[in-house]
């Protein structure tokens, strides 16, 4: 039997007053979506938290079978892996992003205030003059850097620096927030990124790039900012625990690293193109790969982008997109090669109005063998609090999609 799943990533929100009172799932015109809520299984489900930092990557933990409030590390090194990016045993990663808080408030980060090629020409000039020898910095896609730190306190010392008491928020969570609030926290490791904080912040003040931003009044960049700390997690393999092959096809590092951790293979995504494009590459590599694993998982994540900008419309059309471009493709392919399973989920929430990733329950419909649905529902957030099928645990979700009346 075939599997497949549908991120629409970030796509359950709150109604919205632009869109009458509904949802941009309620408001999209999505008939493939719909026709999966009318014959299939609508449920709902809890795939993340409060405990765990909200994100794509923790949910596509819980997705896979694995509990993220146990086994969740942090952003930083799930990146890695899915970046190529090889970390030592119990050396630390962390995400460096560049910021922008000349009042003290958080008013940008990343990408919003730097160009990619700016960002790592600022930060190539800003790390020789921060207090972490050993650390080794990488460019990822965007303006954010990841780093791995590889030094040790002591010549004589065997171990790396440990992190493990910080807490430390990303700069999505404290937008048009003070800053000084939000520091990192954690004994003196904590106190550590502080002061790298501190450093940067002197460093930056006079550094070229800013004095030029400044003349034309553009916002300056104020202050590097770490967060998602963490060591890479050891999963046990995902084909052990199923007996299935997998793959997963995702243009998010960190989701691509979740799935590389627990043994899927993790194809090529599209490169960065239009949207309606990037969906159609992205549609074509799935439908190719069902004919080569028993599961194929796609995570199309425009609607987290729009909702991360707070942009309502595009979220609205993103769901759109992803119904006709990826959904009706896919299951087509589906349907003509025997018996197969289809779920649609957003796995995770990103409301326009917070302009970040939110752990709400998330509605799923799946359909296909033994998952005809008793009474037609709509894949909304009121139509699957509503139902009957509701699971608590996020991480039991793939056991239900993949098991459930199963022969065997």
């Amino acid at each position: 039997m075939k599997y497949a799943i549908v991120i629409l990533g970030g796509a359950v929100d709150r109604p919205q007053e632009s869109l009458g009172g509904l949802t941009p799932l309620q408001s999209a015109k999505a008939p493939t979506l719909r026709r999966m809520g009318e014959a299939g299984r609508l449920g709902q489900a809890r795939m993340l938290i409060d405990a765990v930092e909200p994100g794509a990557d923790a949910a596509m933990m819980s997705l896979l079978g694995y509990d993220p409030a146990k086994r969740y590390p942090g952003r930083a090194p799930l990146t890695a892996s899915g970046m190529g990016i090889d970390i030592p045993d119990n050396a630390w990663a962390m995400h460096l992003s560049l910021i922008s808080a000349p009042h003290g408030n958080l008013d940008a980060y990343d990408d919003q205030v730097l160009p990619a090629a700016e960002a790592r020409a600022v930060l190539k000039d800003l790390m020789p003059m921060l207090d972490l020898p050993g650390a080794v910095v990488y460019p990822l896609p965007g303006a954010m850097h990841l780093l791995v730190d590889l030094g040790k306190d002591e010549e004589e010392d065997a171990t790396y620096r440990d992190w493990s008491p910080v807490v430390a928020a990303p700069p999505s969570v404290i937008l048009n927030q003070p800053i000084r609030e939000h520091l990192p926290v954690g004994d003196l490791p904590g106190e550590r990124l502080q002061h790298l904080i501190a450093q940067s912040s002197v460093a930056l003040e006079s550094h070229e790039l800013n004095v030029a931003r400044k003349e034309m009044g553009e916002l300056p960049v104020t202050h590097v900012w770490p967060w998602g700390l963490g060591q890479t997690p050891k999963l046990r393999p995902w084909q052990d625990r199923f007996g299935m092959s997998a793959a997963i096809i995702s243009r998010d590092p960190a989701v691509r690293g979740v799935g590389q951790l627990a043994g899927l293979d993790a194809l090529e995504p599209p490169s960065a193109e239009a949207i309606e494009g990037g969906l159609i590459r992205m549609s074509s590599d799935a439908v190719e790969a069902i004919n080569l694993y028993d599961l194929v998982i796609i995570d199309a994540n425009a609607p987290q982008l729009a909702g991360l900008d707070g942009n309502i419309t595009d979220k609205v059309k993103a769901i759109e997109l992803i119904d006709t471009h990826l959904l009706q493709p896919i299951a087509r392919a589906l349907a003509g090669r025997g018996e197969h399973r289809l779920m649609a989920t957003p796995l995770y929430a990103t409301p326009v109005d917070d302009h970040r990733d939110d752990s709400m329950p998330i509605p799923f419909a799946i359909t296909g063998y033994k998952m005809a649905g008793v009474v037609p529902r709509q894949v909304t957030e009121a139509d699957a609090e509503q139902c009957d099928l509701q699971v608590e645990f996020g991480h039991e979700l793939m056991e239900y999609f993949l098991k459930s009346g199963v022969r065997g």
